[in-house]
């Protein structure tokens, strides 16, 4: 929703406040929680009351946008996670497909480079995913310390 999608639908031609040259700051005073017997008295040539203010409250509702952004933010970010997760499910299989088809006599390290990446990946996505503890995690440490006891 483009920003001028906004102000229309914040803007209600019928609303005293929406059609007043005080709109702007207004807006401001409620965000700030001030209270309506002080932007009352700021503007007296409005002549505003409490059920002027709370009507047009009820169409300024930055209250519910700021919600509606949360949650569109969050969804965001769980879509980038999910992106983040997919890459390293992604990395974990070309890492065991290239392992498995060298010869590990022969090219011992490229074995060890692809296990250890793919260790890591694997440990990197349930830290992601938030189930460190899980029985995969537990295979994981056992696989590092093997790892270790070669070194």
């Amino acid at each position: 929703m483009s920003n001028s999608e906004n102000v229309a639908q914040l803007l209600n031609p019928r609303c005293k406040i929406c059609r007043s040259e005080h709109l702007e700051e207004i807006n401001q005073m409620l965000i700030e929680g001030r209270p309506y017997s002080e932007i009352i008295a700021k503007f007296p040539d409005l002549k505003l009351s409490k059920s002027n203010i709370t009507r047009h409250k009820r169409h300024f509702n930055f209250v519910k946008r700021g919600v509606e952004k949360y949650y569109q933010q969050l969804e965001e970010g769980a879509d980038k996670v999910v992106d983040e997760i997919k890459a390293l499910n992604d990395i974990i299989a070309r890492m065991r497909n290239y392992a498995m088809k060298v010869d590990p006599e022969k090219k011992p390290r490229v074995v060890e480079v692809c296990t250890n990446a793919m260790f890591r990946a694997i440990k990197l996505k349930h830290e992601l995913a938030g189930n460190i503890q899980d029985p995969a995690s537990k295979l994981l440490a056992l696989f590092e310390e093997a790892l270790k006891e070669d070194e």
